[in-house]
């Protein structure tokens, strides 16, 4: 019964005993409870055998020797028991030892949570600074993005505004041009159907007059042959009647002579008769002739050929109304008369007309070329348009580029803001999870207080100084660390000046090679002026020697033709004058030809030296796209942050497009309105003119008829003007001075051509004048290109030294990347040598466990543990985010820290190194695989009936596990942030 009672109460769950203290408690509650049996035990004993001394002495044999039986039990049991006394005692002893054991234990594992502890509020403190730096870099970044995005949005908006009020402008005044020409037009077409209309009504009239003209001629002569006709017969009849008494023989000769007269007198109206018929028969081809070629000659105002026919029905009216003696006796002074006048009013019409022809070309001309710039500003417009409309359509594309970029933005925005709300919740679910461990820590500080009071300080103390003295050797360690790390860290630092100063040395070379580029340009165009120059000056030069051997040629035939060979000797000179330009001229040519092999010489050595320098450009603009390249993704970041801010500038410029669109639509509107109201107008004054024409027609007509009435008046009044003879006296007196007019001129022509001669001379003297500054120039532009070239000279000894630089840098930079390498190496066989610590650590670790494991007897122990293991893996996982928002925060700020890096050879014969800089995963499995506690449930089995005594080891593996495990941390959060 004792002993089941002991089993019992090793037995016991150990939630029923208090942490800290309860094995010990339990231990003397035990202890007392079994010396209580004990004397609850002895009492009965003592009490049978206290009435046995009163009895029979047989019976006290018997009970004596029953009571030497019972007390020989009583003593065996009493052994038994004091047996087992001294095992609880050890087992006791062994408790105590076990619990100071885990006192330690859980006091080195405290010191390590207090430390994590720490380490984590450094690291969520370093992270919210980071945090709130970021936020705020990206808003700097942001404001500063929309402010560019607005001031450039504003200068576009500002550009376009300006261009559309000069397209406008252009618009309104190519308008204005427009119904300028247009009225132009109008009130040309008007006066051409004016001019038109009044030649068609001319020759109406005139062929209506032609055609009255000719009737009254043919009735007069009709009437004129029946009264001769008619006169003949009475004359006849009277001489009948007279003669009749006469002989015969006086008869017969009357009748002989009337007979002959009659005969004469016949002959004489039959010819005059005849002679009408002919002038009638002519006159009417001549009218024929008229109708068939008035449609020919239409487009002339005023025809010769109908100035003529006037002519000839005035002189047919003229000798119609003349008697025949008349015509008879003026037909010989009047041909002449006649000749002489058609020769003048012909060369008078002609000239008139060929003035006007050429006046008409002219203005023809003129409205053709306008026409022309029209259609030409037309197709600009157009073209305009058109480019207007690509860009718009190309804008467009551009915005919904631009919106899809911002939707991608906005939804990596989106997974940021969530990442960081889900660090803050794994932030706060932490700091509750600390505070909870704090509270559990602090009721763990207790208890070892209280176990320290009771159990010895010495041991405590010197564990705690080899745990010190562990730690301080760890500190060493990471101090050494740091300070390679800051060297590495200076090193870089002067690796990114050096490279900085090969960029500035860069762009210096840029800076020399664009204004080579530049030099360059400027002697291409000033050769390019040159080549134009001379060009001009041969056109010049050809074009006056063309014209001066024509005006000579053109001087001499007219002074040979005119004045003889009076003037031989001076066309002489000039031929002299002439061949001695020429000669120069051909000098002058010779050298411009020396000049243009200099320039293409020249132009050799410039595009040789374009080819060294594209080369130069090539190799370094090859540098540039790899840097280039690295740094467009980081580029992207930024752009995809500007198109955040660029949304609503985007969409003012499509309202902007929208309100251009709807004002050029209302334009277009207008302008086929006031097109549509042209027409009409247009129309309307058609109509107007076409009845205003019918009226004017009709008075022509009727006017026509007055003056045709007119005209019959005045063929009585033209028989006599005898006054015409002395008009045309007077008309060849004017000939003859026109005649000594015409010497004269000729005369003052042959003074123009001789001043032609001198203005000759003068423009050769001008052309010598010309030819020397261009000797001067070509001088000037020897030396510009000596100057030219010592430049380029100058040049490519700054780019030798340039590139002399850029060897000295590139040896630099590889030297530095030597000692960067080498000391790569250092530190990854410094972490080599700390990941072989770590795996130690981990084995002593894992012994810990399995040792912990072993003497583990209840579930406070498997709760504490397994709150660990889950503290562990929320600590991995919190480890992976930071290293998620480092490189993040790495991205964002390696936009300003691009640095140029040589290209070197990798070493084929090196092993590669161990890189565990950038093995974060391999750490949250390293710490998961630390603080995997695989705790077993609690089973009856797995535990004996009574606490298991082992010797006690020291827990110092733990205590140098923890602090390395705090200094290892408290490295990497130092490292990480040197990095970010």
């Amino acid at each position: 019964m004792v002993m089941d009672r002991a089993s019992w109460l090793w037995r016991r769950k150990p939630s029923d005993k208090s942490p800290g203290g309860s094995d010990s408690s339990v231990s003397l509650s035990s202890h007392s409870e079994q010396c209580s049996d004990d004397q609850e035990i002895l009492r009965p004993i003592s009490d049978n055998s206290s009435p046995c001394r009163g009895q029979i002495p047989g019976v006290s044999v018997r009970s004596n020797d029953n009571q030497k039986a019972g007390v020989t039990k009583s003593f065996n049991a009493k052994e038994d028991l004091v047996k087992q006394h001294a095992k609880v005692t050890e087992e006791a002893v062994a408790g105590w030892e076990q619990a100071e054991a885990e006192v330690t234990a859980l006091k080195g594992l405290l010191e390590a949570a207090s430390l994590k502890n720490a380490a984590l509020e450094d690291r969520v403190s370093q992270l919210d600074k980071a945090l709130k730096e970021c936020v705020r870099q990206l808003r700097l970044a942001r404001e500063e993005q929309e402010e560019k995005i607005h001031d450039i949005v504003a200068k576009k908006s500002q550009i376009i505004e300006k261009e559309n009020m000069d397209l406008k402008a252009k618009l309104q005044e190519i308008d204005k041009e427009n119904m300028d020409l247009k009225a132009k037009l109008l009130v040309q077409s008007k006066d051409m159907k004016i001019l038109l209309l009044e030649r068609d009504l001319s020759n109406q009239a005139a062929e209506i007059a032609s055609k009255q003209h000719l009737e009254s001629v043919k009735k007069i002569a009709r009437v004129e042959a029946e009264c001769r006709r008619l006169q003949h017969l009475a004359r006849k009849t009277s001489l009948v009647n007279e003669l009749r008494p006469l002989q015969n023989n006086v008869c017969m000769e009357l009748l002989t002579d009337s007979h002959s007269d009659n005969e004469e007198g016949m002959t004489v109206a039959d010819n005059e008769l005849r002679n009408s018929d002919s002038w009638t028969s002519a006159l009417s081809a001549e009218v024929d002739q008229f109708k068939n070629g008035k449609d020919s000659s239409k487009t002339l105002v005023n025809n010769p050929v109908e100035i003529d026919i006037m002519d000839d029905f005035l002189e047919m009216e003229k000798l119609a109304a003349l008697p025949y003696s008349d015509r008879t006796s003026s037909s010989s002074e009047t041909d002449s008369e006649k000749a002489v006048a058609r020769d003048n009013s012909s060369k008078v019409e002609t000239e008139e007309l060929k003035n006007q022809i050429t006046d008409l070309q002219e203005k023809f001309e003129a409205i053709a070329t306008e026409k022309r710039e029209l259609e030409m500003t037309l197709m600009e417009m157009r073209n305009q348009l058109d480019i207007s409309s690509d860009a718009l359509v190309a804008a467009k594309h551009r915005l919904v580029d631009m919106q899809m970029q911002l939707d991608s933005a906005n939804k990596s925005k989106l997974a940021a803001l969530e990442d960081v709300e889900r660090l803050d919740s794994e932030r706060k679910a932490l700091e509750l999870q600390l505070e909870s461990k704090s509270v559990e820590a602090e009721e763990l500080l207790m208890v070892i207080t209280s176990l320290e009071e009771n159990s010895g300080q010495k041991e405590l103390e010197s564990q705690l100084e080899r745990i010190s003295a562990q730690a301080t050797e760890l500190r060493l360690t990471v101090a050494s660390l740091e300070d390679r790390v800051e060297a590495e860290r200076a090193v870089s630092v002067q690796q990114k000046e050096n490279s900085e100063a090969a960029w500035a040395a860069k762009e210096e070379i840029e800076a020399q090679l664009c204004s080579a580029n530049t030099e360059t340009a400027k002697l291409h165009d000033i050769i390019r002026a040159l080549e134009n120059d001379i060009e001009k000056e041969k056109t010049l030069h050809e074009d006056l020697t063309a014209q001066l051997q024509l005006k000579i040629e053109a001087a001499v035939n007219a002074v040979k033709e005119s004045m003889g060979h009076r003037y031989v000797q001076p066309i002489l000179n000039l031929e002299i004058v002439k061949e001695s330009l020429e000669a120069e001229l051909c000098s002058a040519n010779s050298e411009i030809q020396e000049l243009r092999e200099i320039t293409k010489e020249l132009e050799n050595k410039v595009e040789k030296e374009k080819a060294l320098l594209e080369e130069i450009s090539t190799q370094f603009e090859m540098k540039i796209e790899a840097e280039k390249t690295r740094s467009m993704e980081a580029v992207k970041e930024s752009l995809e942050a500007q198109l955040c801010s660029a949304n609503t500038e985007i969409h003012k410029l499509r309202e902007v497009t929208q309100a251009l669109e709807n004002e050029v639509e209302k334009e277009k509107a207008l302008k086929e309105e006031l097109s549509a109201q042209l027409e009409m107008k247009n129309e309307v004054e058609r109509t107007h003119s076409v009845e205003s024409v019918r009226s004017s027609f009709e008075e022509q007509l009727q006017f026509a008829n007055s003056e045709a009435a007119k005209l019959r008046d005045m063929v009585s009044a033209l028989e006599h003007d005898v006054e015409k003879e002395k008009e045309f006296s007077a008309e060849l007196q004017m000939q003859l001075e026109a005649v000594e007019g015409i010497k004269k001129v000729l005369e003052s022509e042959v003074e123009s051509a001789h001043q032609d001669a001198r203005n000759l001379n003068q423009k050769v003297e001008s052309l010598e004048v010309k030819l020397k500054e261009q000797m001067s120039l070509a001088e000037e532009y020897t030396a510009k290109a000596e100057v030219v070239q010592s430049e380029r000279v100058a040049v490519e000894h700054r780019l030798q030294t340039a590139e002399r630089e850029l060897i000295k840098l590139t040896n630099k930079v590889s030297s530095l990347h030597r000692e960067i390498e080498q000391e790569r190496l250092l530190s990854e066989d410094y972490e080599y040598k700390c990941r072989n610590l770590e795996a130690q650590l981990s084995r002593d670790s894992r012994d810990a466990r399995l040792w912990r494991l072993a003497n583990s007897n209840g579930e406070l122990k498997v709760k504490k543990e397994k709150e660990l293991a889950n503290a562990a893996g929320k600590l991995a996982e919190c480890q992976k985010t930071i290293a998620s928002i480092g490189r993040q925060l790495k991205s964002l700020t390696d936009l300003d820290s691009v640095v140029l890096e040589p290209e070197r050879p990798e070493p084929r014969d090196m092993p590669m190194p161990l890189d565990f800089r950038n093995s974060n995963a391999e750490f949250a499995v390293f710490a998961d695989d630390l603080y995997d506690f695989d705790l077993p449930n609690v089973n009856g089995s797995c535990f004996s009936p009574l606490p298991s005594i082992q010797p006690t080891s020291p827990p110092s593996e733990m205590s140098v596990f923890a602090g390395g495990l705090s200094t290892l941390s408290s490295y990497r959060s130092k490292r990480a942030g040197r990095r970010l």
